[in-house]
């Protein structure tokens, strides 16, 4: 009976190390998801603020009515300087493709907007118009599928950004 005391240590100390060894997987596995979950928000924000502040910045272009040398060269700079394409792969390297894909529609939309203000498209242009509501359609729905993967919620269809008050 000399040996039953060191054997219910050994086997104390094994449980002891085995559950401190689960918990810090499971703190572990909880911290990572939280940190996954900070970059992508982080990522998706950042993404989302220079596509906005790009479609601002054409949108002034477009009303400058600037020669066309200069609104060709003022919108390209515009879409470089603000890192779309780097942001973007970046998005590329955190975001399911559940994000992706309406995130390039909304790149791609405001890339298009991007080409017809260079080409010296006036604000009061139809064509303008209807790259805009395409843009602002695309950039709605890639933040529609943000959300949804960050598990927040999104407004009514009646509160939609692309659909003008009174018009729900």
């Amino acid at each position: 009976m000399d040996w039953l005391a060191p054997v219910n240590t050994l086997i104390g100390a094994g449980i002891g190390v085995g559950s401190t060894l689960l918990a810090d997987r499971l703190r572990w596995r909880r911290d990572r998801a939280a940190l996954n979950h900070d970059t992508r928000r982080q990522t998706y924000a950042a993404f989302m603020g220079a596509l906005s502040d790009v479609y601002q910045r054409l949108d002034e272009l477009a009303r400058d009515g600037r020669p066309a040398e200069e609104m060709r060269t003022a919108a390209h700079e515009v879409f470089v300087s603000r890192n779309l394409y780097p942001l973007r792969y970046e998005l590329a390297l955190v975001a399911p493709w559940e994000v992706m894909e309406p995130v390039n529609q909304a790149f791609y939309r405001v890339r298009d907007l991007r080409d017809l203000v260079a080409r010296g498209s006036a604000r009061s242009d139809p064509a303008f118009g209807g790259h805009l509501h395409a843009y602002l359609a695309a950039a709605e729905k890639a933040q529609v599928a943000m959300r949804r993967d960050l598990g927040t919620s999104w407004p009514d269809r009646a509160d939609s950004l692309t659909t003008p008050p009174g018009e729900a």
